[in-house]
């Protein structure tokens, strides 16, 4: 009985541990089933594609990129928000966002 409590209390915390647009990851498990593992960004980062505005969690924004890509991005307030080596990008779309790189519209 003492056994099967400890176990159930650790399943109960890992399941409200529900992974976000943004977070680290290797693989698609990593991110849960509503999201997918983007391995070709530092760290992996949990995403989903393709979106459309007001589709993504409420921690994110649907960016379109110039390659007409749609990703959902973490949204972001200050770099201070987003994961180290990632920086918030406030200078594309209509909301900032979470990058890797500083990320500078077309003119």
């Amino acid at each position: 009985m003492t056994r099967t409590l400890p176990r159930l209390g650790l399943l109960l915390v890992a399941l409200g541990c529900t992974p976000l647009v943004g977070d680290e990851c290797t693989t698609n498990a990593d991110c849960g089933t509503a999201l997918v593992c983007d391995s070709s960004q530092p760290a992996g980062y949990c995403t989903r594609s393709p979106c459309t505005p007001n589709s993504c969690p409420e921690e994110a924004v649907c960016i379109e990129f110039p390659d007409e890509s749609t990703w959902c991005m973490a949204r972001c307030e200050s770099s201070g928000d987003c994961r180290d080596d990632y920086v918030c990008v406030d200078n594309y779309g209509d909301l900032p966002f979470c990058n890797p790189q500083p990320f500078v519209a077309a003119p």
